[in-house]
């Protein structure tokens, strides 16, 4: 990788995290404001949970893409890598909208009940992005399972092709057999 992607990466990572830390800042300001002031205090604070979850959505997108891009220093040529990586982003999607529909539905439930129907729809397409990386995952295991560990190998890396022993079935002896 190129000093100027992992100086661009880290630049999209910082700015990420800054925006994660404003969004909080945000949060607790409101919540404490309408705690103290006694103005729809429940209301200020579900936001502020809300924007919470927001934020660390956020912050996990910015240490996800610092972890891969900067310092893992890599390049995702195995199916093994890539599937894991999508796996990780996927779980963090999926548990902010998990969280964010219950807050949804906690303040709806509460003000008006008629409005539950967006926040149960957003908890549905959670389960459903959840039951969708959970069908990648079995179908990209078969993939994963079928293609040796040296396949991604090119020739930066001919050390590591080199080490990689092929695999074996074990050998059948006499006294095996009977």
């Amino acid at each position: 990788m190129t000093l100027f992607s992992r100086l661009l990466y880290s630049g999209i990572a910082g700015a990420l995290l800054l925006a994660s830390i404003l969004l909080m800042a945000v949060a607790i300001s409101r919540s404490f404001t309408g705690f103290w002031t006694g103005e729809g205090a429940l209301d200020t604070m579900l936001d502020g949970i809300g924007l919470v979850i927001i934020a660390v959505a956020v912050a996990d997108v910015g240490k996800f893409l610092f972890e891969e891009e900067v310092i893992a220093d890599r390049e995702l040529r195995r199916p093994a890598e890539a599937r894991g990586s999508l796996t990780k982003f996927m779980t963090i999607i999926i548990v902010a909208l998990s969280l964010e529909s219950l807050v949804l539905i906690t303040k709806a439930a509460r003000d008006k009940p008629a409005d539950i129907l967006f926040p149960a729809l957003l908890m549905l397409v959670a389960v459903a992005a959840l039951v969708g990386l959970g069908l990648f995952q079995k179908l990209s295991h078969r993939v994963t399972a079928a293609i040796p560990d040296d396949a991604g190998a090119d020739e930066d890396e001919p050390e590591k092709a080199a080490k990689a022993k092929p695999r074996r079935p074990p050998r059948r002896t006499a006294s095996a057999e009977t």
